[in-house]
């Protein structure tokens, strides 16, 4: 067996929390849209289609900074440079509430003037709606920022709880707030606002934990070190750009074309395909701490094998989402409320659903590209998706078909952007001599330098795996003295691991690791029980003679670490 064993349960855990995290983020939109839909017809949906691009703002500062401090936190865990890690932690929060401040002083001032400008002009209750969303920017901006950063610690669970509590909490002061206490749409702004703050209550609690990297501490706060960490998430976070834009130009042409009630029929659009894009964003959001913390460890296989799986299960998860939205396409316009529109909307639902599989591979392709540091690459997928292509068939298309222009503008965007990339990636990966399309450029380990196993809790396998290690030794010319501490490493932390670690009765791995890189050996054990580290010394008696060895290791070696990084174990030792 091999590492993929820990890539399938790291992914399994980050995308399943991702999704459902990603889910939970449209979702408050979503039920906004329903409770005023509901609530005030289309003149609700107005309101909230006009308040897009203010959160397509928000999402562009606080993906930015979380999506570029998030992967510098994970490549910083997995290079074991605990200074990295709270540094950049500490710009991407101080920035992004920075911005968020200046964003709502700006917004309260100028905000007659953004209500015209995303076609809200002839709204009367688009300002009891955006004025509390915009004074609270820097909640909206530092939410993000904290799931991101908390989700590459190890902690996707309580990134996903954040963001259900968030949504749970938000619904429910929707009901009591629009129905109960009949405070109009400002009720469905300031529901909105509270969620926010209890999702950076819960997000707060992951610095309490023991094994929390997360630290605020001394660092540049520079211009340039906030540009150069913004441009780390830039590529992701543009799409927000493209979308406030776009949204803008999409309202203002069917302002024109179809009115108040077209206006209202996109939103619905609008806010599925966010639905739909949250299981692609889960998968995107899940592949970027693993792939960052692999590239740190500089882990090639674990690399490849990740993208495998996110490829996969993008293409099931995308053709099921598709078939969904084709098959219940009037179940779900009917849950906004619009009963003249019902068939118009089902019918622009499902023309979006035939592009469903190529935004899934655009979104993903850019998310990678993002990891591996081609922010130029991923920023070209979301500007030919987001912008270019979308604006340009939007405007085609539109005054021709009306609303459902705007389907077949967003299916024709992606399907076009997906085989520019494909043929893109196929040229590069020619001239650079890359592996394949993933472009990926990989660490010089030589094979023949490398040493890889995996071992069950049978701690009989650890004797065959001793004997390998001789043999890898000897055919490297590795002295006796070193290929001794070799061997005395793997077995005394392996048989500590499966002795303490491996105590719950449940079948357990460790994955071993020894390579020769920059004329130093490192050894790199992972496993995947609960929280155990075997570097610290035992409370039990018994536990005492199986230290020594342990200790006769923390001596000689050069350099030696602990971390729980992507819910596993490690174990650094640098001879």
């Amino acid at each position: 067996m091999n590492n993929q064993h820990f890539v399938n349960k790291a992914f399994r855990i980050f995308v399943i929390n991702s999704i459902l995290s990603s889910a939970g983020v449209v979702l408050g939109t979503f039920v906004d849209a329903i409770i005023l839909g509901n609530a005030f017809g289309a003149v609700g949906l107005s309101v909230l289609a006009v308040s897009m691009p203010i959160y397509a703002v928000y999402n562009l500062f606080g993906y930015a900074f979380g999506v570029g401090g998030s992967l510098r936190v994970s490549e910083s865990i997995g290079a074991e440079d605990k200074d990295g890690v709270r540094s950049y932690f500490t710009q991407a929060v101080v920035f992004a509430a920075a911005v968020g401040v200046v964003i709502a002083v700006l917004g309260s001032l100028f905000l007659p003037t953004i209500i015209a400008l995303t076609g809200g002009a002839g709204i009367a209750s688009a300002r009891d709606y955006m004025w509390p969303i915009v004074v609270m920017a820097p909640i909206f901006i530092l939410a993000p920022v904290m799931s991101l950063l908390i989700r590459s610690d190890a902690d996707p669970f309580l990134s996903t709880l954040g963001i259900g509590v968030s949504v749970a909490v938000n619904l429910v002061l929707d009901l009591i707030f629009i129905f109960g206490l009949k405070m109009g749409v400002f009720g469905g702004a300031l529901a909105m606002i509270i969620g926010q703050l209890c999702a950076v209550f819960i997000y707060s609690l992951h610095f309490f934990k023991k094994h929390n990297h997360l630290k605020l501490s001394r660092t540049s706060l520079s211009p340039k070190a906030g540009a150069q960490l913004f441009q780390g998430g830039f590529g992701i976070a543009s799409a927000f750009i493209y979308q406030g834009i776009t949204l803008i130009v999409i309202n203002n042409l069917l302002s024109v074309t179809a009115g108040g009630g077209g206006l209202g029929v996109y939103n619905i659009l609008f806010n599925v395909s966010l639905f739909a894009y949250a299981i692609f964003d889960g998968i995107s959001l899940a592949l970027a701490p693993l792939v960052a913390t692999f590239a740190g460890e500089k882990d090639t296989e674990g690399v490849y094998n990740t993208m495998g799986l996110s490829l996969k299960t993008a293409v099931l998860l995308s053709a099921s989402c598709a078939l969904a939205l084709l098959i219940f396409a009037e179940p779900i316009a009917s849950m906004f409320g619009v009963a003249d529109n019902l068939p118009l909307v089902a019918q622009t639902i499902r023309i979006f659903a035939f592009g469903v599989v190529q935004t899934c591979f655009n979104c993903i392709m850019a998310h990678f590209y993002q990891t591996i540091k081609r922010p130029s690459l991923a920023g070209l997928i979301y500007f030919m998706r987001g912008l270019l292509l979308l604006v340009a068939f939007s405007a085609w298309f539109i005054p021709v078909f009306g609303v459902l222009g705007t389907a077949l503008a967003m299916v024709a965007a992606e399907t076009a952007t997906m085989v520019i990339l494909l043929i893109a990636a196929l040229v590069i990966k020619k001239q650079g001599g890359y592996r394949n399309i993933l472009l990926f450029r990989e660490p010089i380990i030589a094979k023949d330098k490398l040493y890889e196993t995996t071992l069950s809790s049978d701690i009989k396998e650890l004797e065959n795996c001793v004997v390998e290690i001789e043999a890898f030794c000897e055919r490297l010319d590795i002295d006796s003295r070193n290929a001794y501490f070799i061997n005395l490493t793997i077995e005394e932390l392996a048989t500590n691991i499966i002795n303490f670690g491996f105590s719950d009765g449940k079948p357990h791995y460790i994955h071993i690791k020894i390579a020769l890189f920059e004329e130093d050996i490192y050894i790199r054990l992972r496993d995947d029980s609960t929280s155990y580290n075997p570097f610290e010394e035992p409370e039990k008696p018994d536990e005492g003679l199986d230290y020594l060895g342990v200790s006769i290791v923390r001596k000689k070696a050069k350099s030696f670490a602990y971390n729980r990084t992507l819910v596993f174990n490690n174990l650094l030792i640098i001879l």
